[in-house]
């Protein structure tokens, strides 16, 4: 396996939390001034992926070398704040992609009532972040990170050995998933399903930083399967919420609603087909009768895959009137 050195030895666990902790409070510091500054979209995204990577590290390193307790609370209430703001970055840009300047009426007054109130409450959402984002509260988090950065203490295990268990794990949990098997997944098991690629993609991602790229081609499979199950759960939610018809999304929808479902399913097809492929890499190949056997204990470079066998089993944004 291609792992990266340090002073000619492979990178241990410790070293590698620590790399990826340092670049993510760069992230957090750097979108933080930013997003304080005035409403930016992208901004507000990248420091909730700072954010989420943080906790995906904790997660897959915090074995061998564990977070702070304090450190973990404060990524967590960052998260609730950044959430309001970035749901209805996310739903404002998918009703401007479904814009109805054609209708006209009572559909074409409902949809601007609706961007209008949307618009409104994401302005109060940016407010309450930036109250926190400019409080001694965040201030005390960035130096926890920095300090866990600097010495994250645990063991001095190579950085490849825990990092290929936590891939192999998450690829388990995604070849388990019902949705990965079953015809037609409700949109909370393509939800979960989301949440199970997002860790695995991570977790890939600190492989190839930390170990090199064996895994290259799983790493792009897994995040182009994060962004359609994403875009199809932000269609499920609109669709949900317009079919509620409280607040403010109450209203006559056919165009939108038309259009929406007509985008969820093409989003559908295209994560069906995605699925298809990912299960035809990862799902291992039957050996020849004639294939001698014997066990072999150099890991492959490249050719690793994250299922070791075939098997699958069984497993904030609220309509509020204004």
């Amino acid at each position: 396996m291609n792992q990266r050195l340090t002073h000619g030895q492979p990178l241990t666990v410790a070293q590698a939390a620590g790399e990826v902790v340092t670049e993510q409070v760069r992230a957090l510091r750097t979108h933080a001034r930013v997003a304080c500054r005035g409403r930016d979209v992208e901004a507000v995204h990248q420091l909730r992926v700072a954010t989420r990577r943080l906790r995906a590290a904790f997660r897959v390193f915090g074995a061998h070398a564990p977070a702070p307790r304090k450190v973990l609370k404060g990524l967590r209430r960052l998260a609730r704040e950044l959430g309001p703001v970035r749901d209805h970055d996310v739903i404002l840009a998918l009703l401007a992609s479904h814009d109805v300047k054609a209708v006209t009426g009572e559909e074409r007054a409902a949809f601007q009532h609706l961007v209008a109130t949307l618009d409104r409450r994401r302005a109060r959402a940016q407010a309450r972040l930036v109250k926190t984002l400019t409080r001694p509260r965040f201030s005390k988090l960035l130096a926890r990170l920095r300090r866990y950065a600097a010495s994250p203490g645990g063991e001095d295990a190579p950085a490849s050995t825990a990092l290929v268990e936590a891939v192999t794990a998450l690829g388990e949990v995604v070849a388990r998933h019902p949705a990965m098997a079953i015809p037609a997944p409700s949109p909370a098991a393509l939800h979960d399903l989301r949440i199970a690629f997002k860790r695995l993609r991570y977790a890939l991602d600190f492989h190839a930083a930390a170990c090199g790229l064996a895994y290259d081609v799983e790493r792009r499979m897994a995040h182009q399967l994060q962004d359609v199950l994403g875009a199809i759960h932000d269609h499920d939610l609109l669709l949900d919420w317009i079919g509620e018809a409280r607040g403010p999304f109450r209203g006559p929808w056919q165009v939108l609603r038309l259009r929406l479902s007509r985008e969820r399913q093409k989003l559908f097809r295209r994560f069906l087909r995605q699925r298809a492929a990912w299960l035809e890499r990862t799902q291992p190949a039957a050996a020849p009768i004639e294939e001698p056997r014997f066990v072999n204990l150099e890991p492959a470079p490249v050719a690793l895959r994250l299922v070791t066998r075939p098997r699958h089993v069984a497993s904030t944004m609220i309509a509020q009137g204004e």
